[in-house]
């Protein structure tokens, strides 16, 4: 089963988030420099950063209520922990899921503090039931400026884009489908992705993901 799915990025949680940096940088990935979210979130990030997509190393360094599915998904294992949904206007999204009985967390805005400013962003999350051992949510960056930067996409290994993404399982999220957006199919926790050099990378040891790279 494949699905096209409008991602804005994928979720990666991590027991060690200075470890699986440097694993993606060993594997020829720019990676951005740790982060922390606000307190209410207790969360820090490492992010590597495609055309429209990007990858998000997730990382607890503080419990809390907001952290809990993360910290759940980290006690079983890491691999791909969730999905990113992009929105133009979140509120908009908000109106279209109620009218659909989609269950949502309520509309929440973070940011995070970087050297090049503050990073702001609104994000819906998507109630655990709808998408069974998955978590996923919406997010509208309202500072895009700052987090896709031309240096943070050059990719010593060449790569541009995410192709698609390999979950353990898609159920749930046929009713985000859409017509533009990544393929995601059923399989191996995984991703597949576009470089002009053909390449694998097996990362089960420190985020229980392999990446293959396509080329033209």
């Amino acid at each position: 089963m494949m699905l096209i799915l409008p991602i804005d990025h994928v979720i990666i949680p991590v027991a060690d988030l200075a470890a699986t940096g440097a694993a993606f940088e060993a594997a020829g990935f720019v990676v951005t420099p740790e982060a922390r979210h606000s307190a209410a979130m207790g969360t820090a990030n490492r992010c590597i950063m495609f055309d429209r997509t990007y990858i998000e190393l997730m990382g607890v360094v503080e419990e809390t209520s907001a952290n809990l599915p993360w910290r759940r998904a980290i006690k079983h294992g890491s691999g791909m922990g969730g999905l990113a949904f992009s929105t133009s206007n979140i509120q908009v999204t908000a109106n279209d899921f109620k009218a659909r009985c989609i269950r949502t967390e309520a509309l929440r805005h973070f940011s995070r503090q970087t050297n090049e400013g503050e990073l702001r962003f609104s994000v819906i999350r998507i109630d655990p039931s709808e998408t069974p051992g998955f978590q996923c949510l919406v997010c509208e960056h309202h500072t895009r400026e700052l987090l896709w930067r031309p240096e943070l996409l050059r990719h010593p290994n060449s790569v541009t884009s995410i192709e698609a993404i390999f979950l353990p399982s898609v159920e749930g999220l046929g009713r985000f489908g859409q017509q533009e957006g990544v393929a995601v199919m059923q399989g191996n926790s995984g991703l597949r992705l576009r470089g002009s050099r053909s390449a694998s990378y097996d990362l089960t040891s420190s985020c229980d993901i392999t990446i293959e790279v396509i080329a033209p």
